[in-house]
């Protein structure tokens, strides 16, 4: 490790050299796992705090710039991050009546929580304020990360995460911890393009809602997971056989198509389009409910599987909405009543939920029950079950993927949340498609999946 020394006599190209030279020293692998430990604070809705005196100060103070606008990747909320170097008067007002050596760790115990984190800089790694908070946010429970110089100091035994800056020199300390910073959030900005927080567009009115309304395919259950896939094969088979068809590459576009703007809406709807579409170009259609049949022995051979393993005990997990059984805990846990609709065929909605161990959560179960009717859809069965309930307005949250629940959930004035799972990678990013349409539906909050139950349910329920 090079220790630089800066007595004023370089030339700047020679400064320049000597920082380069020590950030080339860096401990990349460290300075990864201080970006996780951040990115987990989002996943958890906790608070970062910053510290440091002098120009760390400056740098503390940067940081949470960075941390909470740096990162508003397509417009959702950065961190919730506060810097300890910042309320002048609070600042001073301790200093004064209790110690200077005690103003940040008199912040810590008044505003951090268990789970929180704080990051400090310290060229010395010797300052006792910066020490006593380090102390107070082990005690508190919170993770320490630090950002050192010289041998890194007393600090360095304090904290989780400890990156010294290699150099003697404080100008080049501090420099180089401003880089450190500005890595920092580079990377986070990266990997916050692929991991989706709640993304609010309306915030819900202030009171507490009764009850809510959860759509089940794509919104909790994932047993249908891939159906689109199945429809769309098989529909541009359907239409390849017409005599008057389009550039044959435009074909499956024509399907995808009209698929997507249906979806949400009951199977013979799709079905009935794909005989216009037939007949549009020259064929001649069977009956819509023939080609619902043979989709659903299709899909049926997809989730077959599925059921099977299920029916023979297998573990549920893979086929739920990641954290929707937590939530739905939270939420019978503290009185609110739940209904689950569909547009899916009753029984099958009955049997699945049964499966997937979610039945118990749901003070009533909804679907299709008229199977050869071309009026029954999820809009009709949502309707039926508000007018029964008289559900409506700040009373009620509709959760979905759907456009037909979000839609109706506006119109009543009810408070409204796309589920926008990534239904295949079942991972923490979206389904950009599906987010698009349900903001135009009118969703007022949109979340990848229920795994943050805990923020979900303060959000709504505050």
């Amino acid at each position: 490790m090079t220790m630089c020394g800066y007595d004023g006599s370089h030339k700047p190209e020679e400064y320049f050299k000597e920082v380069s030279d020590a950030l080339s020293e860096t401990d990349y692998e460290l300075l990864d796992k201080m970006i996780d430990e951040i990115l987990l604070r989002k996943d958890f809705y906790c608070t970062i705090f910053t510290a440091g005196n002098g120009g760390s100060s400056a740098t503390a103070s940067h940081l949470i710039n960075d941390l909470v606008k740096g990162c508003r990747i397509y417009g959702r909320e950065g961190f919730r991050a506060f810097s300890l170097s910042d309320p002048t008067a609070l600042i001073t007002c301790l200093a004064n009546d209790f110690s200077y050596e005690d103003i940040y760790s008199i912040m810590l115990k008044t505003f951090a929580r268990p789970g929180d984190l704080l990051i400090v800089f310290s060229g010395s790694g010797n300052s006792p304020n910066i020490l006593r908070a380090c102390e107070m946010a082990r005690n508190i429970g919170m993770t320490v990360i630090a950002f050192g110089g010289r041998d890194g100091g007393k600090m360095k035994d304090l904290a989780d995460y400890t990156l010294i800056a290699p150099t003697n020199s404080m100008e080049q300390i501090e420099d180089i911890h401003m880089v450190y910073n500005h890595a920092i959030i580079s990377s986070l900005r990266k990997k916050l393009k692929h991991i989706w927080d709640m993304e609010i567009i309306n915030y819900p009115k202030p009171s507490r809602p009764k009850y809510a309304i959860f759509d089940f395919d794509g919104t909790v259950s994932l047993i249908r997971e891939g159906w689109q896939p199945i429809m769309y094969d098989y529909f541009t088979e359907e239409l390849l056989k017409c005599p008057d068809l389009p550039e044959r590459e435009d074909v499956r576009k024509i399907v995808v198509d009209f698929v997507d703007y249906l979806t949400g809406k009951q199977t013979i709807f799709q079905c009935m389009r794909l005989a216009e579409e037939i007949r549009k170009y020259g064929g001649s259609p069977n009956p819509p409910l023939d080609y619902k049949a043979e989709y659903l022995r299709r899909l049926e051979a997809h989730t077959r599987d599925r059921i099977n393993s299920l029916k023979n005990g297998g573990d549920p997990t893979p086929f739920i909405v990641p954290g929707a059984r937590d939530f739905l805990t939270k939420l019978r846990d503290n009185g609110v009543t739940c209904y689950l609709t569909s547009g899916t065929d009753e029984e099958d909605v009955i049997e699945e939920a049964k499966l997937l161990g979610l039945d118990g959560f749901f003070e009533e179960i909804h679907g299709a029950t008229d199977l050869n009717s071309t009026l029954c859809s999820k809009e009709q069965v949502l309707d039926d079950l508000i007018q029964k309930k008289n559900l409506a307005g700040s009373d009620l949250v509709v959760f979905g993927d759907g456009y037909v629940e979000i839609e109706l959930g506006h119109r009543l004035n009810s408070y409204t949340v796309a589920v926008a799972t990534d239904e295949e990678n079942k991972d923490t990013s979206i389904n950009e498609w599906k987010r698009d349409r349900l903001i135009k539906a009118g969703a007022d909050c949109v979340i990848p999946d229920f795994k943050n139950s805990t923020r979900i349910y303060d959000f709504i329920w505050r």
